[in-house]
């Protein structure tokens, strides 16, 4: 079955989506819409019809997050307490299924060491404190996410389709992911999306329907 990640609402398409042999979407938790993405958020309506159609879930914490400035151990607990909250007090997330959050850039590694770790760790201090229903996703290059992953801040690692990123050609040789991103971007039943892989080794990515996690 094939997975797609999307800022759209999936809701009214969910039928033309099996029918291109969609089983996994991937949508958004954020603090708010933008005026460009206005569907960006998950919200419990689309959750409920994603998972009555029975395809899986997974969900990825997004608040901009493109350059260093957006990462502090500060930032990751605010957005760990945000991405906590909405999963569980607005869609109803299952316990022990993912969140992943995005870096959506290409750090070096003195700027991982600086900025993603603490940023992580922050994520890692608000799961535990709202009682460590989730688990942990990282989304970017291989050098984020393995790196992540080596210092046990993620479970699950998400490769960007930007290959060119520090590590990622590195990880996809040797199989250091759970999904991979795939170029190019594609429009699929009128929504953009982008394609995704999974890891043929992996048998969990973290993803969810309603009615349990996967």
């Amino acid at each position: 079955m094939k997975l797609i990640d999307t800022p759209w609402d999936t809701s009214a398409i969910i039928d033309c989506l099996k029918n291109e042999g969609v089983g996994t979407v991937i949508r958004y938790y954020n603090n708010g819409n933008s005026t460009t993405l206005p569907q960006k958020r998950l919200e419990l309506q689309e959750a409920q019809a994603l998972s009555a159609g029975g395809l899986q879930i997974a969900v990825v914490f997004q608040l901009v997050q493109d350059s260093t400035q957006f990462f502090s151990e500060q930032l990751g607990y605010d957005a760990g307490v945000s991405a906590f909250n909405w999963a569980k007090n607005t869609i109803g997330q299952p316990a022990g299924s993912a969140i992943y959050f995005a870096v959506d850039y290409n750090p070096n590694d003195a700027e991982v060491q600086s900025n993603i770790v603490p940023y992580f760790e922050g994520v890692a201090k608000a799961f535990a404190s709202l009682g460590g229903d989730y688990k942990v996703g990282a989304y970017g290059s291989g050098l984020v996410v393995n790196t992540l992953r080596d210092q046990s801040l993620c479970e699950f690692r998400w490769l960007s389709m930007s290959s060119g990123y520090y590590g990622t050609q590195d990880a996809l040789n040797e199989g250091n992911f759970e999904l991979h991103q795939i170029y190019p971007s594609a429009v699929i039943c009128n929504i953009a999306v982008d394609y995704d892989e999974k890891n043929p080794t992996s048998t969990d990515i973290g993803s969810f329907s309603l009615n349990g996690a996967s």
